[in-house]
C-alpha cells in the first residue's frame, strides 16, 4: 500500500522541509524525557531516585546507538524512504507506549525501543535532505535539519509549562506520539525515495561500513566520532538533567522548565548564528543567559560536525570532496 514516490515527489526544498519536520518529531520524543524527571521522581508507587531515572533516561541512547549502527545497511537494502517511515513508526509506537507504562522497567523498555527508531531515522533523513539540497547549500541544509532537534525540545518545554503542573507527565508522551503520527502520514504521502539509492541499486554500487576505517578515512572517522561523542555527552546531558538540577536549586517546576526552554531556544538560534560566524539584572537571568550560550555552543558544534561529515564522505566512500580531482581513488576493501 506504499504510495508511489514518483507520483508524490516534492520539490528539493520541500523535501528538506519535510525531513526537518521528521527531526522535530524525533527531537520532541527524545528531549521530552528531561522535562518529565521531576514528575517521575514523585510518581506514586514507583519509588524512583536520581540513579533510577538516570538509568531509564540512558536507555534511549543505547537504542539510538543500535539504530544508528544498523540504519546504514538497512537503508542500502530497503531504501531511505522505507527506513524513515519504519523509524518514525517505531518511535511513535513506543512513545505512546511510554504513556501507558505502569512501572519504571516498562518505561525503560519503551525508551530503549523508541531509541531504535530515533537512531535509525537521523542518518537517512540527513542523507535524503543532503541529496535534495543545492550543491552550495549542503551546510545550510544540515543546519536547518539539526535545528529540528532543539525545536522539538523547545516545543516539549513550552507544552510542559502548560501541561505537566496540572495533568502530569503522561500526556506529554501522547502529544509526542500524535505529532509523530501526523508527520508519518505526511511523509507517507509526500516523501520521495532517494534517487541516489535507486541509482546505486541499479548499478550495484554501495559503500561498505569497513570503508570508513580504510587507510584513507580512518583518521577522519575517529576524529569525527570523538568530536561527536564529547559534544553529544554535553548536549544530551544538559537536556536530560537541566530541569531537575534547577529544581534542586529550589526553582519551582515552571521556572525549571523555563531553563530547558532557554537551552533549546539558544540551540535553535545558535544553529543559524554560529553557522555563519564561527548580562542580566538577577542571578536567574544570568543563569538563563549562560544556559542559552551553552545551547548555542553545544548544538552549533554538532551542526558543524554533521556538515563536515556530510561533506567528507562520498556515498560509496570515494575520495573526500575536499581531496580534489587528483586524489587517488580509494582501494576496494
Amino acid at each position: 500500500m506504499e504510495s508511489s514516490p514518483s507520483l508524490t515527489r516534492t520539490g528539493s526544498w520541500g523535501v528538506v522541509a519535510l525531513c526537518s519536520l521528521v527531526i522535530v518529531a524525533e527531537g520532541y520524543d527524545l528531549i521530552v524525557f528531561g522535562a518529565l524527571i521531576p514528575s517521575l521522581l514523585t510518581e506514586p508507587g514507583w519509588k524512583l531516585d536520581s540513579a533510577g531515572v538516570g538509568a531509564i533516561g540512558s536507555f534511549v541512547y543505547v537504542g539510538m546507538l543500535v539504530g544508528a549502527l544498523v540504519s546504514g545497511r538497512l537503508s542500502d537494502r530497503f531504501g531511505r524512504r522505507r527506513l524513515i517511515l519504519a523509524s518514525i513508526t517505531i518511535f511513535m509506537i513506543f512513545t505512546a507506549a511510554g504513556a501507558l507504562a505502569g512501572a519504571p522497567g516498562q518505561l525503560g523498555l519503551c525508551r530503549l525501543l523508541a531509541g531504535l527508531g530515533m537512531g535509525g531515522v537521523m542518518p537517512s533523513v540527513l542523507a535524503l535532505a543532503k541529496e535534495n539540497a543545492p550543491a552550495k547549500k549542503i551546510n545550510l541544509v544540515v543546519t536547518i535539519l539539526m535545528a529540528g532537534v532543539p525545536l522539538g525540545g523547545t516545543t516539549a518545554s513550552l507544552l510542559g509549562l502548560a501541561i505537566i503542573p496540572s495533568a502530569g507527565w503522561r500526556p506529554m508522551f501522547w502529544i509526542g506520539a500524535a505529532l509523530s503520527a501526523f508527520i508519518l502520514t505526511v511523509s507517507f504521502l509526500k516523501l520521495p525515495e532517494s534517487a541516489e539509492y535507486a541509482a546505486n541499486r541499479a548499478s550495484g554500487a554501495s559503500g561498505k561500513f569497513q570503508d570508513l576505517f580504510s587507510r584513507r578515512y580512518i583518521k577522519l572517522t575517529l576524529l569525527f566520532a570523538a568530536a561527536a561523542f564529547t559534544n553529544l555527552l554535553t548536549w544530551y546531558g544538559l537536556n536530560t538533567w537541566l530541569t531537575q538540577l534547577m529544581k534542586k536549586l529550589n526553582y519551582p517546576l515552571e521556572s525549571a522548565l523555563q531553563f530547558s526552554l532557554t537551552l533549546n531556544i539558544g540551540a535553535v538560534v545558535g544553529s543559524f548564528l554560529l553557522a555563519w560566524l564561527a548580562l542580566g539584572t538577577s542571578n536567574a537571568i544570568l543563569l538563563l543567559a549562560f544556559i542559552a550560550v551553552m545551547g548555542m555552543g553545544a548544538h552549533s558544534a554538532l551542526n558543524l560536525i554533521n556538515a563536515a561529515v556530510a561533506d567528507s564522505y562520498q556515498p560509496s566512500c570515494g575520495p573526500p570532496r575536499w581531496a580534489g580531482p587528483t586524489a587517488p581513488a580509494a582501494s576496494a576493501p
